[in-house]
């Protein structure tokens, strides 16, 4: 089984900024004054203005101990969003430095908290850097001495709930980690649990004082990730975007969920916006922001646009990661177009993702098949009429679904339509029709295109139990989690995972 994107992508990328919001520390004095003015601007992007403004403390006051975290923190985010070694390596410098003189004040003043949380708050952002650069190890060590400060300040002050954000995110983040370095986590006596995590972000959100706005930004991500629950994960999104609309990762991360909730429209407008930005520090967010602009093209059916920023994407992007996706729709999008010359290239290139994630694999083994032959009239409106489902446009998946099934597909290409047709009449909240089909789907036998049936299983458990029969929903549950090695297989356990929370409440 293939790692899950959420651990190689999702956990680093949640990470990206902790943005703080405009009570956080007060201005007791020119030097906090002057430290919440750069936090502002960090917050606004503002980089060089808040290199200055942190640079100008610490030349006054060189062991200012939140001047020198906050200011070694912009080689953070720009390694985040730039994937920049050079940025990394002096994101870590600068840590050292920090982590060297906080650790010679602890020494004279164990109990001060402001100590204890620029420790547990400094090696919380290496962790997270280490995670972005796939050093699990030291992200499990660094994670270890975050906690370890954090829970320290909270025997001092339970009361002091800035510090549960971050035991929350290391609980979560570490529940994420790869099965290969569960022994680690084990060695050193630290155990990562999802829920337990989720309970201290909800506690910092609501109580924090430097950090319910990051905590409020990672709740909306985990509530769309691990919950698909997008209308909540947009209330926090929206509330942000409005509040700071210049701020890139929090229209990025809205446009993501309008995706994900189909709305395309919306989503469409937010990128366009991104497309637009020039910030070098964020070059790789804003290649993403491409990459996603092309597919919410794609699922309109509207090729030649999609096809200007895949292009686009293929060409900024730093990473390998989605290059195997935007490579293969790209090459459908030629395919469509009749240029099967371009789309055979692309077919090819398709195959050189980063096949650990769902989208490049399923890209790398259809690639391959494209490569050999021309998609079919047939497979081809499948294409259409999943990208139909995108749109919400479910009268017509269905509509589609039952002119295409009087034709003479392949058992396959039946068991696809099926599936289309009850993840259609599922979301219309016709459960019943969910289920006759999803039923049909599972009834055929054959050994390819495998990945149709612990979908359909999937959405015959859904079926049943917005019907309230919780023992026919358990067991199509139970029938789902039985099948492995199939495309996307780490997005159904995912949601797997819950409907699991669903079927228990």
């Amino acid at each position: 089984m293939r790692f899950s994107k959420k651990t190689l992508l999702f956990v680093p990328f949640l990470f990206i900024l902790f943005f703080l919001n405009e009570n956080t520390f007060c201005a007791d004095g020119n030097g906090r004054t002057k430290l919440n003015e750069g936090i502002q601007a960090v917050y606004n992007f503002e980089f060089e203005k808040a290199d200055q403004i942190f640079s100008a403390i610490l030349k006054k006051n060189p062991d200012d101990l939140l001047a020198n975290h906050f200011s070694a923190t912009l080689s953070f985010w720009k390694y985040f969003g730039s994937n920049k070694k050079k940025y990394l390596d002096d994101f870590i410098r600068q840590s050292d430095i920090t982590i060297g003189k906080a650790e010679q004040n602890l020494s004279t003043k164990p109990q001060n908290k402001e100590t204890l949380y620029v420790l547990g708050a400094s090696y919380g952002y290496r962790a997270m850097a280490f995670g972005k650069a796939e050093k699990f190890l030291d992200m499990i060590w660094a994670s270890k001495k975050s906690n370890s400060y954090l829970e320290d300040l909270l025997e001092i002050d339970k009361n002091y709930y800035d510090a549960y954000m971050g035991i929350g995110l290391i609980k979560f983040a570490l529940s994420q980690v790869p099965s290969g370095f569960k022994w680690a986590l084990s060695m050193i006596g630290f155990k990562g649990d999802a829920e337990s995590g989720f309970s201290y972000l909800k506690t910092a959100a609501e109580k924090g004082t430097y950090a319910k706005v990051e905590a409020a930004y990672y709740l909306s991500q985990l509530y769309a990730e691990y919950y698909f629950d997008y209308d909540l994960a947009k209330s926090y999104l929206n509330k942000l975007h409005r509040q700071f609309p210049e701020n890139l990762l929090f229209t990025y991360s809205l446009a993501v969920i309008e995706v994900k909730g189909r709305d395309l429209s919306t989503a469409a407008n937010l990128l366009k916006q991104l497309v637009k930005e020039q910030q070098s520090e964020f070059e790789q967010l804003l290649a993403y922001s491409k990459f996603l602009l092309g597919d919410v093209y794609f699922y309109k059916n509207q090729f030649e646009q999609a096809k200007e920023f895949y292009k686009q994407f293929l060409s900024s992007s730093q990473e390998k990661n989605y290059t195997g996706i935007a490579n293969y729709r790209l090459a459908l999008c030629y395919e469509f177009t009749n240029d099967r010359d371009s789309s055979k290239k692309l077919f090819q290139a398709a195959q050189n993702g980063n096949e650990v994630l769902d989208d490049d694999y399923y890209a790398k083994q259809k690639g391959e098949l494209y490569q050999k032959r021309t998609v079919s009239d047939v497979e081809g409106s499948l294409i259409f009429c999943t990208n139909l489902l995108e749109q919400k446009n479910y009268d017509d998946v269905i509509d589609s679904m039952t002119v295409l099934l009087a034709r003479n597909a392949t058992l396959p290409q039946k068991d696809q339509m099926y599936l289309l047709v009850s993840e259609a009449s599922f979301y219309q909240g016709k459960y019943d029709s969910a289920l006759v089909f999803a039923k049909k789907s599972l009834g055929l036998q054959y050994h390819s295109e495998s990945w149709t049936k612990p979908f359909a299983c999937y959405y015959a458990s859904m079926a049943s139990l917005k019907k309230n029969d919780k023992a026919t929903a358990e067991s199509y549950f139970e029938k789902a989690g039985s099948y492995d090695n199939f495309f996307y297989e780490n997005k159904l356990k995912s949601m797997l995972k819950n409907l699991s929370r669903l079927i228990n409440n």
